[in-house]
């Protein structure tokens, strides 16, 4: 008879996805929904990106409650500026005013000396 083998195969296969299935329930068990690598439930965030062509971004990233800005490019990564205590609706005004500043000194400005300039400007509380 030829039922035989198609039956074992049938009942192998069975057994395989079972203990898939039993292999990932545990997995989930063990390491918890918001451990799982890519659940987002991390302490660093991406709040918003930015494409500026080039392989290059600048980012808003939320670290525990830290805002910062920084610039992607295939060169590396650089912070731009260290956002706290900007109020979201009045940060735009503060960084138009840093960034006006800044093509006005016309030399590349430090973290620290743009962190104190948009503190002057009202922005930092």
């Amino acid at each position: 008879m030829d039922a035989g083998p198609s039956v074992v195969r049938a009942f192998g296969s069975l057994v395989i996805v079972l203990g898939l299935v039993s292999l990932s329930l545990w997995a989930l068990k063990k390491y918890g929904k918001g451990r799982l690598p890519g659940s987002g439930h991390g302490k660093l965030k991406v709040d918003e990106t930015l494409a500026l062509g080039d392989r290059r971004f600048v980012s808003i990233l939320d670290v525990e409650g830290e805002r910062f800005l920084i610039a992607l490019a295939p060169q590396g990564i650089s912070l731009l500026a260290r956002l706290d205590g900007l109020e979201r609706a009045g940060a735009a005004e503060g960084f138009e005013q840093a960034l006006a500043q800044q093509g006005e000194l016309g030399r590349p400005v430090p973290v620290r000396e743009m962190e104190a300039m948009l503190k002057q400007s009202g922005g930092g509380q």
